[in-house]
């Protein structure tokens, strides 16, 4: 049987056609949130997580096998002895053993004595050998110390907190029979001499700027030392403090913690001196501390990863931590260099960006995975962009990319993403450092906008490049509406439009040198106080934008933006992404999991709720063939199934696009097609980021076959860089596309 095949996908676009056969083509590597890790060797760890979900690795992170734990509960810790014997705990009070590496588990029941509490906390599991563990677990003004003696099948409480206010035990640790207990008030510390039978409580620490601990080790027979966290917001420095005598009295050691604030959640001691705590400074990225002298002083530092810390394991030199993120990050040289172990983590999908042939996703956390064949049908981790959140991400006709982060951070990527440079140093970090949005007129020419203050999310600065990204000046700083949403659109080197929140807009046809608000037509009265949310540039003119329950268009490089009823009436206001292909191809994405499309620039649209309260779309995109594709809060990248060959006894070809020739070319090449049937014809050139570049027929034509130049010099954008670009024949509803490469 005869089959067409074209270099690269044929699409058809029937006005009933929407994309019902979406499919999950990128899964995280780990499905749900980790809560707590455990490693026996450098190489041999278990990872639990919520939903049951355990799992293990025999080769240091770089694969991980799933465990079947036989419950759905999530999990709160986990503890191995040895490379068989471990233990697993749940938040609501059951405690899960293996003797076979994980292979099975058994699950039994701690929270049974405390028959009248409900368990909602569990904060450590630990034990002393193969049959003596610790749990600390309870409820808020409940929290109990329970021993077993039996491994794990029986339990019985051996201290409480049961207070009228909240007090709770966080660690452990015992040398012998000796043992600390260590929380989050001054006078709750507590000591024992008889492996855990019976505690007594240590002297109160005295220091107006305690902070919660949150672990404690013995580094030898006598001396102990217990690190915790400080708060920024609350003058509270990190704490660090040491006993000498067993955890009877301690004395603060974090003196050189002055003006430090931020938050260890944990620590790992290779030996008596050289310790390493992890955590998070106080806006939530990785943070460390090291000590070399047993804990007498201290050094810090912030990694580049955006994310915090919130576990830590080791052995000898080999150091694994857990991030925020569900990431883990490793180092074998105890502290000193951190690398990604590169899996996709349920870390939400902000963004998607297309570029030489490939497809680039990011995540919150700056994960950037990759579509090597643009189809999107697998997607690898490729690398991390470093600290800060992600937010914005664009990729130019010349490959070059970009990523807007928080704290007015920009990195750019020459490599179609592998390595990431910053180009625009951040600032400290604030709560309110957030983002607006990033977009390009030209290959040197980009816009990137931003909120920037330490009083109020309302401060909006404005930054451009002229160079093609190596360098940012601020042009504008703007006193909007006290949060930010929205996007920037650049249309060319000139001329920008910010929408933001309440319907604030802005707009210069001068290069950012002045600007002024839109025009907004036909908008509803009572729509003021309503956000926009997205948009999608169409062309060099023309822009679609979402916002709370609202669509609007404009064919004026953003002068007046246009209302337009969609006609949905029962659809709530959660529009979020929009993404448009063409002239005419569009989505919108509400996060509550409903899709709409148009197929006639907006003028009507239809609602898709196959996958209603199923995600949260976090990001849409369609890449440069027709596919759409759409990110989600956990990490899933759902898309199109691409048609890579059509039966053309079954399904009638109305025209043949023939191979541009030469290919590649400069600056001229011809494109032949062939009209079977007389209708109207449109040929036009896009880049890889979907946006047209020439338009070079649309008008009727009789059957028969014809030959057009293009060059590149009479184009939208009068000159174009090296790179793809791809070449669109379309006639009533059907269209082929061909691949066509530019070297100058």
């Amino acid at each position: 049987m005869k089959k067409l095949f074209i270099l690269f996908v044929i699409f058809v676009f029937a006005g009933t056609s929407f994309p019902q056969n979406l499919q999950i083509f990128s899964s995280p590597d780990i499905k749900e949130t980790i809560k707590d890790m455990a490693f026996v060797d450098s190489l041999t760890g278990w990872i639990v997580c919520n939903k049951g979900l355990i799992y293990k690795t025999t080769d240091g992170t770089k694969t991980w096998n799933e465990q079947n734990s036989g419950i759905t509960s999530d999990f709160a810790k986990v503890y191995f002895i040895d490379a068989n014997t471990g233990w697993a705990t749940t938040l609501n009070g059951a405690v899960l053993k293996t003797t076979d590496g994980g292979e099975t588990w058994t699950s039994y029941n701690f929270a049974k004595v405390a028959p009248n509490v409900i368990f909602s906390l569990c904060y450590m599991v630990k034990f002393t050998d193969h049959n003596t563990g610790f749990i600390i677990a309870g409820k808020m003004l409940r929290i109990y110390l329970l021993k077993t003696t039996d491994g794990g099948v029986n339990w019985a409480i051996k201290d409480s907190l049961v207070t009228t206010t909240a007090k709770y035990w966080y660690d452990l640790d015992f040398k012998g029979n000796n043992g600390v207990l260590v929380g989050d008030k001054k006078d709750i510390q507590k000591y024992s001499t008889d492996g855990g039978e019976t505690w007594k409580f240590s002297t109160a620490i005295s220091d107006n700027f305690f902070g919660m601990l949150k672990y404690v080790k013995w580094l030898n027979s006598t001396d102990v030392i217990a690190i915790g966290e400080g708060n920024e917001f609350n003058g509270l420095i990190l704490p660090a403090y040491k006993s000498t005598n067993g955890g009877i009295n301690w004395v603060k050691k974090s003196q050189s913690f002055s003006t430090v604030y931020d938050r260890v959640k944990d620590a790992y001691f290779k030996n008596d001196l050289e310790g390493i705590g992890v955590g998070s400074d106080g806006f939530s990225k990785a943070f460390l501390i090291k000590t070399s002298d047993g804990g007498e002083t201290w050094s810090n530092e912030v990694l580049d990863f955006a994310f915090g810390l919130q576990a830590i394991v080791g052995i000898e030199n080999k150091i694994y931590a857990l991030g925020t993120s569900s990431q883990i990050i490793y180092s074998d040289d105890f502290g000193t260099t951190w690398k990604t172990s590169a899996k996709k983590t349920p870390s939400s999908i902000i963004n998607f960006s297309f570029a030489g042939g490939k497809g680039l996703a990011v995540t919150r956390n700056g994960d950037v995975y990759v579509s090597n064949d643009g189809t999107g049908k697998s997607w690898d981790y490729l690398s991390n962009a470093g600290k800060n959140n992600s937010g914005a991400m664009i990729f130019l006709p010349n490959n070059i990319g970009f990523i807007l982060k928080e704290s007015r951070h920009i990195v750019k990527s020459t490599d179609l993403g592998t390595t990431w440079q910053t180009v625009l140093s951040p600032v400290k970090p604030s709560s309110r450092n957030l983002i607006g949005g990033l977009d390009f007129g030209n290959n040197d020419n980009g816009y990137a906008w931003f909120s920037l203050s330490t009083n109020d999310y309302g401060e909006y600065y404005v930054y451009k490049t002229t160079d093609g990204g190596d360098n940012w000046n601020q042009l504008k700083m703007f006193a909007g509406p006290g949060y930010i949403s929205g996007n920037v659109v650049a249309f060319d080197a000139e001329t920008a439009v910010l929408l933001g929140p309440d319907l604030w807009t802005q707009r210069t046809t001068d290069g950012g040198t002045t600007w002024n608000p839109v025009t907004l037509i036909d908008f509803p009265v009572d729509f003021t106080k309503r956000d926009f949310e997205d948009l999608a540039k169409i062309d060099a003119n023309r822009a679609m934008a979402i916002g709370e329950g609202f669509i609007c268009t404009t064919t004026d490089k953003g002068a007046t933006w246009n209302y337009i009823n969609h006609g949905l009436n029962d659809i709530d206001s959660g529009f979020y992404k929009i993404a448009f292909s063409g002239d005419s191809l569009g989505y919108i994405a509400l996060y509550s999991g409903d899709i709409i499309k148009t197929t006639d620039f907006g003028s009507t649209w239809r609602k898709n709720s196959t996958f209603f309260d199923q995600y949260f779309f976090f990001a849409a995109a369609i890449n440069p063939t027709g596919q759409a594709f759409f990110g989600t809060s956990a990490g899933y990248i759902l898309g199109e199934e691409p048609i890579v060959g059509i039966d053309d006894e079954k399904f009638k070809i109305d025209f043949i696009l023939n191979q541009n020739y030469p290919n590649p070319f400069n600056p001229t090449t011809i494109i032949r097609y062939e009209i079977k049937n007389a209708g109207n014809v449109q040929l036009k050139v896009f880049d890889v980021l979907g946006r047209e570049v020439a338009e070079l027929i649309n008008e009727f034509q009789i059957s028969g076959k014809y030959n057009v130049e293009f060059n590149i010099e009479k184009t939208l954008h009068k000159t174009l860089s090296s790179g793809i670009y791809i070449i669109q024949l379309r006639s009533g509803n059907m269209v082929q596309i061909k691949k066509a490469s530019l070297i100058k």
